[in-house]
């Protein structure tokens, strides 16, 4: 175990600097638990980017949650998300900061490194730029930012990384289970939103990923999706943003009358608490099935990555699987030329148009029918 650098207890003003996605906020929950456990008299403020304030503002095991905003002609704007959040981190940078943290392992492109330097703190703690090639690259220089680096092995899963983070900062984890806290207006309005199926099986789908290398491809897609949900008779409600409707589209013609388009129409939380409400989540590499993971159904994820890939690739399941008992990865049995054997670098759906639609599907059915099946 690496030595801790960083007497925590000691500590009363903490910024933690979390700029990245919804699925990276997810993973890193069981690190804000353990820093509010090992601190628990210090005044913790979390910077979020706006995208995930939706999830952050009702994190239990921080003071304050600000989100910074580009500035017409440079700089930044702190918006607080919590009541007083921006205030209280006004007030932490006058009287400076005792610690910052930025539990971010990889590539960091949403100005966290800077965002830290700036944050005045005595200790400024992150990972080095040397764990991953793309990051040395793309950061260069970036761990002049920090008073102290850390460098752990490769190939660990984020929430392994974060608290090995947290242990270098003299904290210690309280437990390793991702969390969401989702509020009753958020359970009531998913209820609301799938009326049309109460006392039904609903099974939850989404299409989306960052890049289409990671999605699926949507008739096999909509075609995996028909087989477990007339095997389960199951409907199926499909989240995602509007630039996913077009597959809800094609999965309700393979079913039609059994699905709840909500593509476009559901915030994170939202997102969340209707997907809480389900037997089971078909995802892909993506922020949703962090979501999933966090309100305990069992999720089947799409990925890229082949099996033998690089286990410390940005698409790799190795760090970034879904962190729960009940997970499914389903992935390529190798890299398809022109990619190498790493991982998929293919502008579209390429390497993860190899799983067999009909291997996906029977796997899916055996996790979803262990999970017992369970009504909203």
């Amino acid at each position: 175990m690496t030595d801790a650098v960083f007497d925590l207890s000691s500590a009363r003003r903490i910024l933690v600097v979390k700029l990245d996605e919804a699925g990276d906020f997810v993973l890193a929950t069981p690190f804000l638990r353990g820093l509010r456990a090992s601190a628990p008299r210090a005044r913790i403020v979390l910077a979020v980017r706006p995208a995930v304030a939706d999830l952050a503002e009702t994190c239990p095991h921080v003071d304050a949650v600000v989100a910074p905003h580009p500035k017409p002609g440079g700089g930044i704007d702190l918006r607080g998300v919590t009541p007083g959040g921006a205030a209280a981190f006004a007030e932490a940078f006058r009287a400076g900061f005792d610690l910052t943290l930025v539990p971010r392992y990889d590539f960091d492109r949403h100005g966290a490194t800077a965002l830290a330097a700036a944050s005045r703190a005595r200790a400024v703690l992150g990972f080095s730029e040397a764990v991953t090639p793309w990051k040395a690259s793309g950061n260069a220089g970036f761990d002049r930012a920090y008073t102290h680096r850390l460098t752990p092995p490769p190939g660990h899963h984020e929430v392994e990384q974060n608290l090995a983070l947290l242990r270098f900062a003299g904290g210690e984890p309280d437990g390793d289970g991702v969390e969401l806290h989702l509020t009753a207006e958020d359970r009531a309005e998913a209820a609301r939103r799938l009326a049309d199926a109460a006392g039904e099986r609903i099974i939850a789908v989404a299409p989306g990923a960052a890049a289409a290398r990671r999605e699926y491809p949507p008739e096999r897609l909509a075609a995996v999706v028909a087989v477990v949900a007339i095997a389960l008779g199951a409907r199926v409600a499909v989240l995602g943003t509007e630039l996913e409707r077009a597959v809800a589209e094609r999965i309700a013609a393979a079913l039609p009358g059994r699905v709840t388009d909500l593509t476009g129409r559901t915030g994170l939380r939202l997102a969340a608490a209707v997907i809480e409400r389900t037997a089971g989540l078909i995802a892909m590499d993506s922020g949703p099935a962090h979501l999933g993971a966090a309100v305990g159904v069992p999720v089947a994820v799409f990925s890229c990555h082949p099996e033998g890939g690089d286990p410390n690739h940005f698409h790799a399941p190795e760090r970034f699987r879904p962190w729960c008992a009940r997970a499914l990865v389903l992935r390529p049995a190798a890299a398809i030329p022109p990619c190498p054997p790493e991982s998929c670098t293919a502008a579209e759906a390429h390497c993860i148009a190899s799983i067999p639609p009909e291997l996906a599907a029977a796997r899916i059915l055996a996790l979803f029918g262990e999970s017992g099946g369970a009504l909203p």
